[in-house]
């Protein structure tokens, strides 16, 4: 399986403190080793207000792929046994993708829920005798986590990283 774009859908909790104005990432890892890190902030909102919900979009994610062999220099295939971009999980993302909630200050910060929405990338027929890769037109819902978590850098308010696991 590739994934192609990443949506994560965040919910702050509705209590008094909840919310941050430190940055918060989510960090995606397969099979434990790191991917890449996405930032959970819009630089034109306050993101993750008390009470607050945001859904932050991620395409045409860095290519990164598993267990396919990537072609050596100057060899091509038609089609490609990978797309141009993307996670690759070979074994599906179930056991194998975690998301790590990292804060990045010691402005506390309670997570209410979190989901994780992928959107695919795929071999298609595009006519009669070819194919390509393409990316879904929907969104599909992998992951949904709705423990409460505090988080910050101060140690006395919560951990630094909380690992949400498919």
């Amino acid at each position: 399986m590739w994934v192609g774009s990443i949506r994560v859908g965040i919910w702050t909790a509705d209590q008094a403190d909840a919310g941050t104005d430190s940055l918060v990432q989510a960090e995606v890892l397969r099979d434990g080793n790191w991917i890449s890190t996405l930032n959970l902030d819009y630089s034109t909102e306050d993101d993750l207000e008390r009470g607050a919900f945001r859904d932050y979009f991620y395409s045409n994610l860095s290519w990164d792929n598993d267990q396919t062999q990537q072609l050596p220099p100057d060899i091509g295939r038609n089609p490609m046994p990978y797309p141009d971009y993307g996670y690759e999980f070979s074994n599906g993302p179930y056991g194998h993708l975690k998301l790590r909630l990292h804060i990045r200050g010691d402005d506390m910060w309670v997570k209410d829920k979190v989901d994780l929405s992928v959107k695919e990338v795929r071999l298609v027929p595009t006519s009669f005798d070819t194919v390509a890769w393409r990316q879904d037109s929907s969104w599909s819902i992998v992951g949904v986590w709705g423990q409460d978590v505090a988080l910050s850098t101060d140690g006395s308010e919560g951990v630094t990283t909380w690992t949400l696991n498919l």
